[in-house]
């Protein structure tokens, strides 16, 4: 009993210092009220690569504009070409670009039943691919038509070096996910999930990293169309949501300044500092050629050797999803992005009645794919 005496005021500060120290730790907690925020801070198409690139394309990477040019306009002994018959010709193929077939030029598709992104139908068909961990039914025909394209190939593709570039730069192209009824962030069966632009800078450290904990305002007056209702669930710190039509802002300096994506989705591994994954969903094709051909002229794109003419036909070949009511060709193909954010806190200034009736509810089930 002496002893118990003794030591009872001790017991009773290491009792009190350890409460504090819990206290602490849930007030410097990101996950507030059920609420955590997080910031995009990189996204590039998701390209599955071998080590030596053989696999996925043995014939190896395409070639861009200009070696196309100089096949379709070769420089033989005698032969005068007219301006117009040549890059102009060019040029309008680029805009208008047909299906018919290139007979003088060769892209190469991906090959192999590899590749990274997710199911969006539900099925495994024949032209699905197995993701990298093992899963079936992978849906990514995007993944055929650029993965043996170096813009996009990592890490020195030109198209990943300015997406990555511009996202560190510009403001407007700001990406914001918000969590609100959150009980855990391992498991939860039922989450809200509001997707938000955003107008301040991301926030990195002395090494340039992106640093979590920084404020976000979301852009209510500019940013209503980007604003949206979804639902979600976390299962073993792994987030998804239902399938809903998307609009975001997109990672350019110049041209279209947002992406369009039907049945997006996310499957993202959260944590108190992070959150990395996946989207995906299906690609409106002519919205998204057109986009290309905006943001970067036939010059930029010879950088990293990307042939759009090809592109567009490879794309319209692979085309699975959203089958156009008339003629019963599919008008979009399902693609993937690898995804990074970090924490952040949203700041919901200007939310008033007018702001909150704007928010769109997408979160009903949009009609079926179908192949």
């Amino acid at each position: 009993m002496q002893l118990y005496r003794t030591m009872k005021p001790a017991l009773a500060s290491l009792l009190g210092c350890a409460l504090g120290v819990a206290t602490a730790q849930a007030a410097d907690s990101p996950l507030r009220g059920g609420t955590i925020g997080y910031v995009l801070t990189a996204k590039n198409v998701a390209i599955w690569q071998s080590p030596d690139g053989k696999v996925e394309c043995p014939e190896g990477v395409n070639d861009g504009p200009r070696e196309q040019f100089k096949t379709l306009y070769p420089m033989d002994a005698g032969v005068r070409y007219k301006f117009v018959e040549t890059q102009l010709e060019r040029e309008g193929q680029i805009w208008n670009p047909t299906t018919e077939p290139e007979p003088k030029l060769h892209f190469k598709e991906a090959q192999g039943t590899t590749a990274i992104g997710m199911n969006l139908d539900g099925k495994t068909g024949p032209r699905d691919f197995t993701s990298p961990d093992g899963e079936p039914g992978i849906d990514n025909q995007m993944y055929r038509v650029l993965g043996c394209v170096d813009n996009y190939r990592g890490p020195d593709g030109s198209y990943r070096h300015f997406i990555q570039d511009y996202m560190r730069k510009f403001n407007y192209n700001r990406f914001l996910v918000e969590l609100t009824n959150v009980d855990d962030l391992t498991n939860d069966e039922d989450v809200a999930v509001t997707l938000y632009r955003g107008k301040d800078p991301l926030i990195v450290d002395t090494l340039g990293a992106y640093t979590p904990g920084s404020t976000h305002r979301i852009d209510f007056r500019w940013g209503k169309s980007f604003i949206y209702q979804l639902r979600g669930k976390i299962k073993d710190g792994v987030l998804t949501t239902e399938p809903a039509d998307v609009t975001f802002p997109e990672s350019q300096a110049r041209g279209v300044p947002y992406l369009s994506v039907r049945a997006w989705r996310v499957k993202l591994k959260l944590t108190p500092e992070n959150a990395e994954g996946l989207m995906a969903g299906y690609t409106d094709i002519e919205r998204y050629y057109n986009s290309l051909g905006q943001n970067w002229s036939t010059h930029h794109r010879s950088y990293g050797a990307e042939p759009m003419t090809s592109e567009y036909r490879s794309m319209r070949k692979n085309a699975d999803g959203y089958p156009d009511p008339t003629t019963g060709e599919n008008t979009a193909i399902s693609m993937a992005w690898e995804i990074k954010f970090v924490q952040a806190y949203i700041l919901h200034e200007e939310r008033g009645e007018q702001a909150i009736s704007s928010l769109r509810d997408a979160s009903q089930r949009p009609e079926a794919v179908g192949e």
